[in-house]
């Protein structure tokens, strides 16, 4: 599955769960909060109702419940009142009244629809539609109950409690006394609370949430399509760019820019591309070293090994007078030891690229004046005027290494033509010591000092391999200062010399005993 899609989908998701949590809780919260409210206002009106029952009850002075027991009852028969009214002048009247009439009379003073039953449960008067009479098993005469009703055109709240009048007796046989005591008898008295408006204004909230859910859950897929595209927008564009890294377009870098994650991760991006790049033009160049080598090598080895078998063969063949065939052999002996100089040139490249060597503290000074001492012969049989300076110091080097260096690097002023050398070392600011050799010889061109220590490669090459030269002196000589920690520096022009300088690490304990200050 793709990102888009994942993203999408736990977002819609997502949206979809929050909408429809927050509407149900807020729906729910609306219908108990409306609920609430409508109880409280069928409690007070029955309140109100049940006050205006008793107070219309209290006007009568008697009311007897004739009943006859002895005869079976009809069926839907109620059961016939005596209402004993009082007058001023102390006389009373007796009338007859049906239970439906006289309920019916006190129903009709009440705002909401009522109902009375008698302590049997048996119906008096009832103008509330489809009531269980079940409801009444749970009145009191102390408390008012209520209960929710529900019907197909709405629902209502249903309050009821227990009446106690005083002034209601009951006669078994029919009659009445006059001076019949009050039994005391209970009535059931339910009234009904219509909620219908408040389940319909539920029911059209309900409605309009719903289509308000439906409306921002497409507004949340835009959004959600928009926001997909715009965070997979950008990895699209960084797939598709290392896609074409990976056919060869290394150059290829994102103009994406941003302080997110996705702007960091572009930025990474480019870093990565321009490391691969550069690593890439490092293996090629390295590669186009490895062929420029083999061909120089092949190339210095066909030289030599043409002039011997040349001679060679011209010794073998013909009859030499003594002189031709000292001159022949002489060319044999001077391409033979060239050879045995690349060999040995060759070999000490391929040992320092393989192995790694214990740098040892040693006299600065002393080894630049065993250097001088050592070549001293070669200086005067070439008529090289060679000054030294050098500044006590111990250094890190390895002092054969370190030998074959300064050996190659005077042998190439040499070879320059140089008449006059000078040998340096002195504490640098950085605090190390800094050697350097400077001649008055040939110079180079600024453009040649880029490719000086590439293997084979010989600024003068006629004059190179007069003196069997390779090529191969400074790139050595690099190497080795590699080894101790740093490059070789040239500083040259045409006819005007060449500097060569390279610096040595000082110990530590040279550095803090002498406070830093030598």
């Amino acid at each position: 599955m793709r990102l888009f899609t994942k993203i999408f989908l736990l977002g819609m998701l997502v949206f979809g769960l929050a909408f429809s949590a927050s509407g149900y809780f807020l729906l729910h919260y609306s219908l108990e909060s409306s609920l609430a409210r409508e109880t409280d206002f069928a409690l007070k009106q029955y309140q109100y109702d049940k006050f205006t029952v008793q107070s219309a009850m209290l006007t009568t002075t008697a009311i007897t419940v004739s009943v006859n027991y002895e005869n079976e009852p009809e069926p839907d028969s109620l059961p016939v009142f005596t209402v004993r009214q009082s007058f001023p002048e102390g006389a009373y009247q007796l009338e007859d009244y049906p239970a439906g009439d006289l309920f019916s009379a006190l129903a009709s003073e009440l705002s909401v629809p009522a109902a009375f039953f008698a302590e049997d449960h048996s119906l008096l008067y009832s103008n509330i539609q489809g009531m269980d009479t079940s409801f009444l098993d749970g009145l009191t005469e102390n408390a008012h109950t209520w209960q929710f009703c529900s019907s197909g055109e709405g629902g209502s709240i249903l309050v009821g409690s227990m009446l106690r009048l005083e002034n209601i007796s009951s006669a078994q046989d029919g009659t009445v006394s006059d001076n019949t005591p009050a039994a005391g008898q209970f009535l059931y008295f339910v009234t009904q609370w219509d909620i219908s408006k408040t389940l319909l204004q539920q029911e059209t909230l309900r409605q309009y949430f719903l289509r308000c859910y439906l409306i921002g859950m497409a507004a949340g897929m835009a959004l959600l399509i928009l926001l997909s595209a715009f965070l997979t927008g950008p990895l699209n564009k960084m797939s598709k760019a290392a896609r074409r890294m990976a056919e060869g377009n290394y150059g290829d870098r994102l103009s994406l820019r941003g302080r997110d994650e996705i702007g960091e991760l572009a930025g990474s991006f480019n870093r990565m591309a321009d490391a691969v790049e550069e690593k890439i033009d490092e293996l090629a160049t390295a590669a186009r070293a490895k062929e420029d080598f083999v061909a120089n090598f092949a190339h210095e080895l066909k030289t030599p090994l043409t002039s011997i078998i040349g001679y060679a063969d011209t010794i073998y063949q013909k009859e030499l007078s003594r002189e031709e065939t000292r001159r022949a052999s002489w060319h044999i002996w001077n391409e033979g030891m060239r050879l045995e100089a690349l060999s040995l040139k060759l070999m000490d490249m391929i040992v320092l690229g393989r192995q790694d060597f214990l740098l040892t503290e040693l006299p600065g000074d002393e080894l630049l004046q065993d250097l001088k001492e050592g070549l001293l012969p070669l200086f005067q049989q070439r008529q090289v005027e060679f000054q030294l300076q050098a500044e006590q110091a111990y250094v890190l080097a390895d002092y054969d290494l370190l030998k074959t260096l300064l050996i190659n690097v005077t042998d190439n002023s040499i070879k320059a033509g140089a008449t006059q050398i000078e040998l340096q070392g002195q504490i640098n600011e950085e605090k190390k010591y800094l050697i350097s050799v400077r001649d008055n010889g040939c110079g180079m061109e600024p453009e040649e000092l880029s490719r000086i220590t590439e293997a084979f490669y010989m600024v003068d090459k006629a004059r190179s391999r007069k003196q069997h030269g390779a090529g191969l002196g400074l790139a050595l000589a690099d190497k080795i200062a590699v080894i101790h920690g740093d490059r070789l520096h040239f500083e040259s022009g045409k006819g005007e010399g060449t500097v060569v300088s390279f610096s040595l690490s000082i110990p530590e304990q040279q550095l803090m005993t002498d406070g830093g200050g030598l």
